[in-house]
């Protein structure tokens, strides 16, 4: 895996780029209201899982890996008093939204983690219930 860091100016233009794609996508007034994720916070990391195809680590591993990078990017976030989020949305995966950050064939987004100061609580969403997807095993 790899890191692109998205901030300042820079995280702008991205965000502005990424306008003209929302049009052309399925929903494009959802596609562009999803980019205030992206525009709000003042820092985003997106991390690139990219899988060695001829390496020892089986790929599934490698590609667990990448999200692992993002959930402790979350946690090392909270940890230090700043609030984070990890997403995808529609521009980790419309092709031209991935060439604009320069991904290379192979490569994907595992997540882009959002950092910032949050102004407001997250907005709560239905979990699963614990019991019902928790065994033990026995033998």
């Amino acid at each position: 895996w790899r890191f692109i860091v998205l901030k300042g100016a820079a995280k702008g233009e991205l965000a502005a780029r990424l306008e003209g794609l929302a049009k052309e996508q399925p929903d494009p007034v959802k596609a562009t209201n999803t980019l205030v994720k992206l525009k709000t916070p003042p820092l985003c990391i997106a991390v690139v899982s990219r899988v060695d195809q001829t390496a020892r680590i089986p790929v599934w591993e490698q590609e667990l890996s990448a999200g692992a990078c993002c959930m402790t990017l979350v946690l090392a976030a909270t940890a230090m008093g700043f609030g984070a989020n990890w997403i995808t949305d529609w521009y980790a995966f419309d092709p031209r939204a991935l060439s604009l950050l320069g991904l290379h064939p192979g490569e994907r987004i595992a997540g882009y983690v959002l950092i910032g100061t949050p102004t407001e609580a997250p907005l709560e969403r239905a979990r699963p219930d614990v019991d019902a997807i928790t065994t033990v095993w026995r033998p």
